[in-house]
């Protein structure tokens, strides 16, 4: 059986999509592949726990299957001569045009696969892909980590990093529209470990939802796991494989003004601890449930024994 290297930017990077590669990588090994990261200086993350192996760039072998990032001319360019059988994996499709850097398709690197983590992302790659084969290779919410406590804050946790500003016109209308919530302190998450991120999701009662041209909202979904009452935006033009009126009060892309409202909601919500708490709850647990490590354990390696087959390796 081929090595199965995962390309991927350096790990000191807050990205999901690196953290996804990792998963990827140690649930591989752990189905009995030979599976591994490669970064430029081989340094593990420090903002997440990882396991499974991980190699520099130059270590790559000549007859490893390369899976690369969708958003990275560099390395589609540096082995665009090799004969490595290739795969891609679009972790988010708003970044395809940086990695084709104006090519018409991946095909033209010797691509013909590509993996998407969520409905919505296989939806696009057929769209923009045509060519190229898509499968479901989804991530997973880690349960031991992002877990709801019995105890919450009524404070509003968000991570701002894709919505600065619409991060500040929210606040700033609700404060000034909702005075009752005048005191509610907000937790503004910031180049946080994931330790801390799951620490202050379980300790937050409610969590503003702030992603932008996302693949999947990965970062709501353990705000969802850690028992938010969630609202704000799904960061998907076009729809979401997770988002329903049952698991969040959710507002239309860009939205900044109506997103208050639904913030207002949240909160009202929360702060009642009642059994529309209580639902909202349950529906965003369930809903996080879906993306549990033994999903993605089940899901990956079949995806790599199909495609294995496919390649020819």
């Amino acid at each position: 059986m081929p090595r199965i290297v995962y390309l991927s930017w350096p790990a000191g990077e807050i990205s999901g999509g690196i953290k996804v590669a990792f998963q990827h990588a140690q649930l591989l090994a752990e189905a009995g592949f030979d599976a591994a990261v490669a970064t430029i200086d081989a340094v593990r993350p420090a903002w997440f726990e990882s396991g499974g192996d991980l190699i520099r760039l130059d270590d790559v072998r000549s007859d490893d299957v390369l899976v690369f990032p969708e958003n990275s001319a560099d390395l589609l360019e540096r082995y665009s001569a090799s004969t490595q059988p290739k795969v891609m994996f679009c972790q988010n499709p708003y970044y395809v045009y940086q990695g084709l850097s104006r090519r018409r398709s991946y095909e033209e690197y010797g691509i013909g696969h590509v993996m998407c983590p969520s409905l919505t992302v296989m939806d696009f790659c057929r769209r923009r892909l045509p060519g190229l084969k898509a499968g479901y290779t989804p991530f997973y919410i880690d349960e031991g980590l992002f877990r709801c406590p019995p105890r919450k804050k009524l404070q509003i946790a968000c991570i701002p990093r894709k919505r600065p500003l619409e991060m500040q016109v929210v606040r700033d209308l609700f404060l000034f529209e909702y005075p009752q919530y005048a005191q509610l302190p907000w937790v503004v998450i910031e180049n946080a470990s994931e330790g801390l991120v799951a620490r202050t999701m379980g300790e937050s009662a409610v969590f503003l939802s702030l992603p932008r041209y996302e693949a999947h909202g990965m970062t709501t979904l353990e705000a969802m796991a850690c028992g938010c009452v969630v609202a704000g935006f799904v960061g998907i033009f076009g729809g979401s494989d997770s988002a329903t009126a049952r698991n969040g009060f959710w507002s239309p892309e860009d939205d900044a003004l109506g997103c208050v409202q639904q913030l207002a909601r949240a909160v009202q919500v929360a702060s009642e601890q009642g059994a529309a708490r209580r639902a909202m709850v349950e529906g965003g647990m369930a809903t996080a449930a879906i993306w549990r490590r033994q999903e993605a354990a089940r899901q990956v390696p079949l995806y790599w024994r199909e495609t294995l087959k496919d390649l020819g390796v």
